[in-house]
């Protein structure tokens, strides 16, 4: 709606405007909707080129805990047998040649009842401008590493660093899968202590929140630290963890 707002006035600017006011206004409404878009590439909560399933609507006191950047030959499975003590299902948006090359440990993960699903190929910096064919590719080549190492074709898609556009949403659509966004992120991968972490995280806890953490390109005994206590500060309000297609069901 803002973006339509904007074309809207640009037009009415190019209408009744000119010389050099036209060229101004024209030029600023320019770098407004620019600036627009690049929030809404940024921001999956926007849903500005498609849906993103950031949240889901409960009265239920149930959150999913989801990790991107994985598998991790050192922090996966030290978070695996956390989950497991702690007895947490999770969702791990898996990266498609870290599953390659542990092949193994995805068995692991999904036997232990862990959804693995999409993170791209590549995992390249470059994604969000990655052609049509080329991002075509990339989700392809992941959904078959996936497929082949956990017995299932993963059914949800998280973009690199959660930045989408519309052409995500064109090759998701065309693969059959849901763009999955966040409710919260811990911004794990800043050296902070696991308490501003977690604080991070639930400064928007509410039912139905999608958390945001790495199992990867992270030191372990943080990652096992601020997981710890997330799951000791959920539990003590009363809410249980699960996988994203767990919450999803609530609907």
């Amino acid at each position: 709606m803002v973006l339509v707002a904007t074309v809207c006035a640009t037009v009415l600017i190019a209408t009744f405007a000119s010389g050099v006011a036209r060229c101004w206004w024209l030029a600023g409404v320019c770098s407004l909707a620019g600036a627009i878009i690049g929030l809404g590439v940024s921001f999956p909560q926007w849903q500005m080129f498609g849906e993103s399933i950031c949240a889901v609507a409960t009265q239920r006191k149930f959150v999913a805990l989801t990790f991107d950047d994985g598998p991790d030959a050192e922090n996966t499975p030290a978070l695996l047998a956390l989950l497991a003590q702690r007895k947490v299902r999770a969702t791990f948006f898996c990266i498609g040649n870290r599953v390659f090359q542990q092949s193994e440990l995805v068995k692991r993960m999904a036997a232990e009842g862990h959804r693995i699903e999409n993170h791209t190929f590549q995992h390249s910096p470059a994604t969000n401008i990655f052609s049509i064919s080329r991002l075509r590719e990339d989700l392809t080549q992941a959904q078959a590493e996936i497929l082949q190492a956990s017995g299932r074709a993963p059914e949800y898609f998280r973009p690199p660093v959660g930045l989408t556009n519309p052409r995500i949403f064109r090759v998701t659509d065309e693969l059959n899968l849901k763009v999955i966004g966040y409710t919260a992120r811990g911004l794990d991968r800043r050296n902070d202590p696991p308490e501003i972490i977690v604080e991070r995280l639930l400064r928007k806890l509410q039912p139905g929140a999608i958390f945001l953490l790495h199992d990867a390109g992270v030191p372990r005994e943080r990652l096992l630290a601020v997981v710890t206590l997330l799951l000791d500060k959920l539990e003590a309000d009363g809410y249980q963890c699960g996988r994203v297609d767990e919450l999803i069901a609530e609907t």
